[in-house]
Order: structure tokens, then sequence, then C-alpha cells
């Protein structure tokens, strides 16, 4: 057998012939020495100098997101505490007890610092319980291990919703002692978040403990990282409102003389107006802060009502009658959609659908034509073959690429500010 493994082995049987070795004879020795030989008292600082502050280490293991409410600003969560500290007027020699290394007791039979939770919503209560044990030393060094369920405020801006960041803290403070009583110090591990934790909305991350000086009150403070998960959110309402307002520009395509374009405006902006309803019980309750996805909601809602509003009035001019001049200025901008279209001013194309050729022949309308171009007033070139459904032909030209572009570039600039969020 090699030196190494039998250095194990006598280790090891070294501790278990201390465990074993102990009587209960032994411990009502000890308990009898501590309490009653000693007169511990657990009401005093367990310090010979009272001018020396306690210090008192303190570890969070982060083991439950209970949830944020983001109306009422708070975080809720679970986790136990590691708590240690040494108390002067609990030491032993341990071959006077059958090498007792330690002792458990109940957690109110001695010593222990008030750590309240400072930044808390719930009334102040002890840490642990009454049926808790705290572990102590033969050296004095105490060990307590209590499980709280916290329910801090924690600051919510959704200002990048739904691919916002939280930092939210739980702060400790010892409530009836000054920093010249009991210095509150981090642990060995300081803060950390149990692997098991799997929140269906947010990942935890970047845990830290930070101690400061407040007030003459020592405090420390549990900090960490909650990334919201953004895909159902990306799922339910960007594409679905992305798609809807793709729809509604496709308002401008439908040709005036078809006669379903106002009525398909109006399915769309309704689609819209019922999809809100779903979309506002989703979206953060908070008025501390207004998320980029409630003015992209809000812009696409103005781009339908103002698409309904276009088509309207476009519907209007069409019917106008060629009797009414059209201003120059409105001309060079329908030339000016003819040449973006690729498209020349003498072959413009006048659309007649067959429910309105039904009754009457090709020689009728030549004649229609050409009576409508002789009571027109086309001393220039410029008039010969603009119409009032030029006009709004080009408007729905313009419209349909301004609108796209605003829309492109709005759910660009919200993708955009994801990723730098």
């Amino acid at each position: 057998m090699k030196a190494s493994d039998l250095t194990v082995l006598a280790i090891f049987y070294t501790i278990i012939g201390r465990v074993s070795g102990q009587s209960g004879t032994d411990m009502r020795n000890l308990y009898t020495y501590l309490f009653t030989t000693s007169g511990y008292n657990n009401n005093i600082r367990p310090v010979v100098n009272q001018s020396v502050p306690t210090q008192v280490s303190v570890d969070l293991l982060l083991t439950g997101l209970l949830g944020i409410d983001e109306a009422k600003q708070q975080m809720g969560s679970v986790g136990t505490l590691t708590i240690k500290w040494r108390d002067e007027f609990l030491s032993w020699t341990p071959s006077s007890y059958g090498d007792a290394m330690y002792f458990d007791l109940p957690q109110d039979l001695i010593w222990k610092p008030d750590l309240q939770i400072f930044n808390g919503l719930t009334d102040f209560t002890n840490l642990g319980g009454s049926f808790m044990t705290l572990r102590v030393f033969s050296t004095g060094d105490v060990i307590w291990v209590p499980y709280k369920v916290f329910q801090t405020k924690c600051r919510i801006d959704v200002t990048y919703f739904p691919f916002d960041r939280q930092k939210c803290q739980i702060t400790m403070v010892a409530w009836n002692s000054d920093a010249l009583s009991v210095s509150l110090t981090i642990g060995t591990n300081g803060m950390q978040i149990d692997e098991d934790i799997n929140d269906g909305q947010w990942t935890l991350s970047n845990p830290r403990a930070d101690v400061r000086i407040d007030d003459n009150q020592s405090l420390i403070t549990f900090e960490l990282m909650l990334k919201r998960k953004p895909k159902v959110f990306v799922l339910n309402i960007m594409i679905p409102m992305f798609f809807l307002i793709v729809l509604d520009v496709f308002t401008f395509i439908i040709p005036n003389d078809s006669g379903e374009k106002i009525s398909y405006s109006v399915a769309v902006m309704l689609a819209l107006s019922i999809f809100m309803t779903v979309v506002t019980s989703i979206l953060p309750p908070t008025s501390y802060s207004t998320s980029y996805l409630e003015m992209y909601i809000i812009l696409i809602l103005a781009l339908g009502t103002l698409i309904l509003i276009i088509t309207a009035i476009s519907l209007r001019i069409h019917e106008r009658g060629q009797d009414r001049e059209i201003p120059f200025w409105l001309q060079k901008l329908i030339v000016l959609s003819w040449k973006l279209n690729c498209r020349s001013r003498n072959n413009s194309v006048r659309f007649i659908y067959p429910n309105k050729m039904d009754s009457i022949s090709n020689n009728e309308v030549e004649m229609d034509v050409k009576n409508t171009k002789d009571t027109m007033n086309i001393n220039n070139k410029e008039n010969e073959s603009v119409f009032w459904t030029d006009v709004t032909s080009a408007v729905d030209f313009f419209m349909f690429w301004i609108f796209s572009f605003i829309i492109l570039i709005a759910s660009a600039s919200l993708l955009g500010l994801a990723a730098f969020s």
C-alpha cells in the first residue's frame, strides 16, 4: 500500500475515532461547562474586548426565483445563507470532552447577529426558525445556515423590453447594531446561483457581493443580472405585428377600380386593433418607463390609421371628373412616378374591368375616351395624357414605397436597439 493511501486512512480513522469517542456524558459535561460554569449569556456580544467589532461573514446560495413583478417593482427569490462568526465565549479543549470538535445547538440558545433584509418588502422576521441549529466548533467558530424567502425591491427598467436586462439586489444589515459592533464581510463563496434554477422567463447570471458602510451601519449587498428570454414575445408579438403592417401596406397595390381596396384596408385595421387587445395583456404593466416595443406598436397603429385615411382620400380623387384641371406640380409628380416605374406617359394603361364592359361596346369606349379628352384643357403636351386616375396611381406608388421604408427603418431600429441593450 502506498504511503499516500496510508495517510488518507490514518486521517479517516482519526476523524471516525473522534466522533465515535464522544459519549452522552461528555456532551452533557460540555453543555454544563459552556452554559452553566462559564455563565454564558446570549444577550452579550461574544467578544472579550467589547470595543472590537464582531466580524460576521455572509454567503448566499440563490436556490430559486419566484418571479419579477414589473408593476410592483419587486423580485421574489429564495436562498440559503451561510453566516459565520467567532464566539469567544464558546470554546473548549476537545481532549477534555471525548475529542468533541463541534456541538450543534438550537439557534436561539446563543448570540447571533440580528440580520434583516434592508431592501425587503415584508415584515421583519427572525432568520431560520426555532427548530434550526447552529454548529459551534471548539475554536469558538459558529456556522449558521438559515433558509430565507426574499421579497425585495428591484427597479425594473423595461425600455428595451423584451430584450431587457435587470439588476436586482438583496441587501442585508445588522439592524440593531452599528458598524462598530458588527462588521459584515463577504464569505468564502460570496454569492452563488444554484445550477438547478431554470426559470422560464429569466436567465440569471453575474452574481456578485459587495459591502459598504451606510449611516454607520454595515451592509452587505448581493447583486445578480436577470436577462429576459425574448423568444415568446418575438414569436407572439413582434413577428405577427410586422406581418400585419406589411399586409396593410399592400393596400396600395390593389387597383382603385377593383372595389375591394377600402374593405381590405378596414379588415387589416380591424385585425390590428383586435391583436392589440392580446398584446396589452402581455406587455409589462409599468409606468416607470416606456419600452421601445410600445413605441413601435403605437407607430404601427398610426401607420395603419394613416393608410386607411389615404386610401379613402385616394378613392375620392379617383372618381373626379376630367373637367377639373390637374395642378402643374401634381402633373410633374405623376410624370416622376412614371419614370420611376420605367413607364412612358404615352403608353399609360387604363384599367376597364369586365363588369363595366358588359353593357358597352369597344366603339362606345373609344368614343367616350375621345369625348373626355376633348373637354380637357390641352394647351400643352404635359396635359395630353394625365388623368385623375393617374394621380391616384401615383399616390399609390409613392405611398407604397414611403410606408415600406418607414416600416423597415422602424423594425431595423427596434432590432438594433435590442442588439445594443
